[in-house]
Order: C-alpha cells, then sequence, then structure tokens
C-alpha cells in the first residue's frame, strides 16, 4: 500500500486525473467548432522570419518541388503540388507532413550528436534553443505540443543519466498535454500522434523480442517494424475517422521514411544559407534538396496508381474501436511472457526515423515517425 503511495508517483495521479478533467469537459461543455468556409479561400500573406525562410528556398529549389519540403519541413499543406495531399493519404503517408515527433527527435538527435562532442552541457542547451526555435517557426498545434514534451523529457533524461518506465511516460504526456489544453482529447490529429507514439514505445520492442530475440534489427527492418507498429496502434481508430486502408502504405513507408530526414535537412539548410546570403551553398544544398523531393513525388505517383491495395469500409462504427481491447490484452500477454518493454530512453521512439541514432540508444528512438524522458520512477544508471 505504501507503495502505491510513494511521493514520485504524484506526477502520474495529477495526470491521471487531468485526464478525466478533460474527459468531462469535453461531454459536458464541447468545444464548438467555428466554420471557416468564408475564409479559407483568404490566404493571409506571410511576414517575418517564416516569410523569409520561405523566400530563401523558393529561390534555391524548384517551386514544383518546394512545397513538398515546406511540408515536411514545417507541416504545411497550403503550399503542396496540387494533388499531393490527397495521393500522400492514399498511399498512407499523410503522417510526414503534420509536424510531429518525428521532426522534433530528428532535431534533438543532430543537435546532440553534433554538441554532444563539446560538453552534455551544450547538447542540452542547443538542443532546447534549436527546439524553441523550430516550434517558433512552426508555431503550436496538438501533436506539436505533444512532442515537444516528450522530446524535452528525453533531452533531460539523457543529460541527467536518467532511465524511465514507458507507460507512466505515456500517462505524463497525455496529462500535460491535457493540462495545457483539454480539447485535445476530440482532437484527431492528437489522437493520432499519441497513438502512434504509444504503438511504437509499446509494441516496437514486443515485435523486436519476437522477430529478433536479443539481436538489434538493422535499420530497415527497425523501419518496417517501427511504421507496423505505429500502423497498428493507429489502425483501429483510422478505420473509425476514415474508413480506409492502403496495404501498400508499408511499402510506401519504406520507400520514402528513410530519407525523410535528408529531405528536411536539406531544405532547411538550403532556407538558412539563402536567408544569410551564403549564395553558392545554398545554390547546391538546393540542388540536393531537389533531387531527393523530385524523387518522392515521382514514387508517390507510382505508389497510389495501385488502387488494388486500397480497402473501404464504414465509417463511424464502433466495432473498430474494440480492437483496441484486443491490442491492450496482447501487450499484457507479451509483457507476461517475458517479452520486456525496455525502460531504458524508451521516449526515443517516436517513430522509424529516429532509429537513425539507433547507434547510442535502444531500437526505434522514434515516426512520427517521431519521442524520453526523467519520470517520477525513474532510476539512476
Amino acid at each position: 500500500m505504501r507503495r502505491i503511495f510513494r511521493k514520485e508517483y504524484i506526477l502520474v495521479y495529477i495526470s491521471v486525473a487531468v485526464f478525466f478533467y478533460a474527459l468531462i469537459l469535453n461531454i459536458f461543455f464541447p468545444l464548438q467548432k467555428v466554420s471557416t468556409k468564408n475564409y479559407s479561400s483568404a490566404k493571409t500573406e506571410e511576414t517575418g522570419l517564416k516569410a523569409d525562410f520561405k523566400e530563401a528556398v523558393n529561390e534555391n529549389v524548384s517551386e514544383d518541388v518546394a512545397g513538398l519540403g515546406f511540408g515536411y519541413l514545417l507541416g504545411e499543406k497550403s503550399e503542396l503540388p496540387n494533388g499531393v495531399e490527397d495521393k500522400m493519404k492514399a498511399v498512407g503517408l499523410a503522417h510526414i507532413i503534420v509536424v510531429s515527433g518525428t521532426h522534433l527527435s530528428i532535431i534533438i538527435g543532430a543537435s546532440r550528436k553534433v554538441f554532444a562532442k563539446i560538453s552534455r552541457f551544450a547538447a542540452l542547451y542547443f538542443s532546447i534553443f534549436l527546439l524553441i526555435f523550430y516550434i517558433r517557426l512552426i508555431g503550436v498545434t496538438p501533436s506539436i505540443t505533444r512532442a515537444s514534451f516528450v522530446a524535452i523529457l528525453s533531452i533531460l533524461a539523457w543529460f541527467f543519466g536518467r532511465e524511465q518506465r514507458t507507460f507512466w511516460t505515456i500517462i505524463l504526456t497525455l496529462g500535460f498535454c491535457l493540462a495545457y489544453n483539454p480539447y485535445y482529447l476530440t482532437n484527431v490529429s492528437f489522437q493520432l500522434s499519441m497513438l502512434a507514439y504509444s504503438g511504437v514505445v509499446m509494441i516496437l520492442p514486443i515485435l523486436i523480442r519476437y522477430f529478433y530475440g536479443r539481436d538489434k534489427p538493422r535499420f530497415f527492418g527497425s523501419t518496417i517494424l517501427s511504421s507496423l507498429s505505429a500502423i497498428i496502434a493507429c489502425l483501429p481508430i483510422q478505420l473509425y475517422y476514415f474508413g480506409t486502408f492502403n496495404l501498400i502504405s508499408l511499402l510506401a513507408n519504406l520507400l520514402i521514411l528513410p530519407t525523410i530526414p535528408y529531405a528536411m535537412g536539406f531544405t532547411f539548410l538550403t532556407g538558412v544559407f539563402g536567408m544569410v546570403h551564403f549564395d553558392f551553398l545554398a545554390a547546391g544544398l538546393g540542388k540536393i534538396t531537389e533531387f531527393i523531393l523530385s524523387y518522392h513525388l515521382t514514387t508517390i505517383s507510382e505508389l497510389e496508381n495501385r488502387s488494388e491495395f486500397m480497402f473501404e469500409f464504414a465509417k463511424n462504427n464502433p466495432i473498430w474501436l474494440v480492437f483496441y481491447a484486443i491490442i491492450v490484452w496482447l501487450i499484457i500477454v507479451a509483457i507476461h511472457k517475458n517479452v520486456k518493454i525496455s525502460e531504458s530512453d524508451a521516449g526515443n521512439h517516436d517513430n522509424s526515423l529516429v532509429a537513425l541514432d539507433e547507434g547510442e540508444d535502444i531500437i526505434a528512438k522514434s515516426v512520427e515517425r517521431n519521442e524520453r524522458g526523467e519520470t517520477p520512477s525513474a532510476k539512476r544508471n
């Protein structure tokens, strides 16, 4: 009994209370949706940092593909080439243009690798600085709120040499986000973001242990299993809201995801060097950016034509949500059969892209696709 009321569980209890508060608020005082029909066609002129950045990229990358780079880096769909958003949805790649843990984990991972060579404090300082700079550039969204909280926990846990319990991290993340905005609970983007994150940190270690035993999968194996983990976690609610599933999505993720960090990185560097008028570097990086983005557009178009892999079901059918009970039951069975879910640096599994950092951390510091922290139950190494 004393173990249940240990001080380190206080934040967990608060997070659970926040969840029920948000649930009651959404049931009895639902957020009224504001119609944007009359304003959808009016595109406001951008100014400031983001406008300067976009202008620098457009000067060095063809407009035919630059919009895709903005979609990856900034999560903006308005500047995607015509029809690309629908094609990405059709092949299961729409999550890439929703800024989430994928983007932040790449920033944190790259910054930590570079600045850790100077000192751990430098890595901590510059990682948080770049994180704040990036969020200021793109703005706050439900998925960004979640990913930011997890990313900060991640870098702090790494700095202080802490471990965490995966399940507690999920609860704390949910509680923090709902404390920030209780109406995130019914936001589809937030739901998918939380489920993808939870799927990768909970299901991925089980799949790895099942297929690889105690061995560590290589990059493509980790990418496939990470994508599969996120798909399993998101599939029931995806079928509930949208009623569609495309078997080609796994292949699409395998062909596109490994190169997303490079597309984002080169787009970012092209814009930065263009803004500071290092024209020679910006032009060279722009060519590389254009090559990668062109490859993506070609691949997406080819896969989108494979309509025989698309399946449609009835939307808003509650039966799809029942599958979460089966998923939870399978996870419990796996744990009882000693398929251990790692507690070390678990938050780093935001999505398959974070497998890029697998050399230092456990598999799939991830997708989203994408996610880290010192929880009340943390232990020092």
